[in-house]
């Protein structure tokens, strides 16, 4: 007998993704509703996603072709707005869910009110070239929740579920896995999050700066030392340099994003 849907809307974000959506639509065919909300694609994303039952939205009020988000937090927000059940699980459109996973978040559902937490990080397992990256740790990110317990996202680029007071976070066991797109792709985006970023802080002013220039500083260097390990620990098996590196420069183009800011605002004041 064939297991009942499991009570909970997934929500996924598509741009012309249709070389990566079937996988990520298989992974969570036992999930009660499908929320798709798409930036108007032009290639089979929406015929892919129509063929397994899911609830197509579009992410902007607009016929505009193939948009970009400039608010990451704010489609996000109104897909829990359009979302059936309480219990909302976030993928992005080229990650697939573990089939561990699905049966891990169909425990807690069914528990309901007994669950000791109702957030929960979501571990997220890297994969490259068709084989998970065994060398490299599991990051974590909030992608599994009640409704109720939270207070939406926040954040218009790298967009975090916010907790309610009062609300734990408990993590998973089992991962999603996380496909690792080609430098030349990722470059593009970082790009656009980077505008996003010099956008969302174009009246900065000195003292944020600092504060901004020390937060970025460490992440690239966590990020480099990070390269340096895999690289030495893990010469072949690990990650290629070239991602952990460019993951560094984001950082580095950030904080010369924000000095363009600061020094606009100075001249702007004199």
């Amino acid at each position: 007998m064939e297991n009942k849907k499991i009570p909970c809307s997934v929500q996924v974000l598509t741009l012309n993704s249709g070389e990566t959506l079937l996988t990520c639509l298989k992974s969570v065919r036992d999930f009660a509703e499908i929320v798709i909300l798409d930036g108007n694609s032009t290639d089979n994303t929406v015929e892919i996603a129509k063929g397994y039952r899911t609830k197509i939205y579009p992410q902007f009020d607009s016929n505009e072709s193939n948009i970009r988000i400039t608010d990451f937090a704010a489609v996000r927000n109104r897909g829990l707005k359009i979302a059936t059940y309480d219990w909302c699980l976030i993928l992005d459109s080229d990650e697939y869910l573990s089939p561990q996973a699905a049966d891990e978040i169909r425990e807690i559902v069914a528990r309901g009110r007994e669950n000791e937490y109702f957030i929960y990080n979501l571990p997220r397992k890297y994969v490259l070239e068709g084989k998970e990256v065994a060398s490299l740790k599991p990051t974590y990110q909030l992608r599994f929740f009640y409704r109720p317990a939270t207070l939406g996202f926040s954040k218009r680029v790298h967009e975090r579920i916010k907790p309610k007071e009062g609300f734990g976070v408990g993590t998973l066991m089992y991962p999603e896995f996380v496909p690792l797109e080609d430098i030349k792709t990722l470059r593009i985006k970082w790009a656009h999050y980077l505008d996003i970023e010099q956008d969302k802080m174009r009246d900065i002013t000195f003292g944020m700066f600092l504060i901004k220039v020390r937060a970025n500083v460490v992440k690239f260097l966590k990020y480099m030392l990070k390269a340096a390990y895999n690289t030495m620990r893990h010469p072949r098996a690990g990650v290629p340099f070239k991602y952990e590196f460019y993951n560094a420069v984001y950082h580095l183009q950030i904080i010369h994003r924000l000095f363009i800011n600061l020094i606009h605002n100075t001249l702007k004041r004199k």
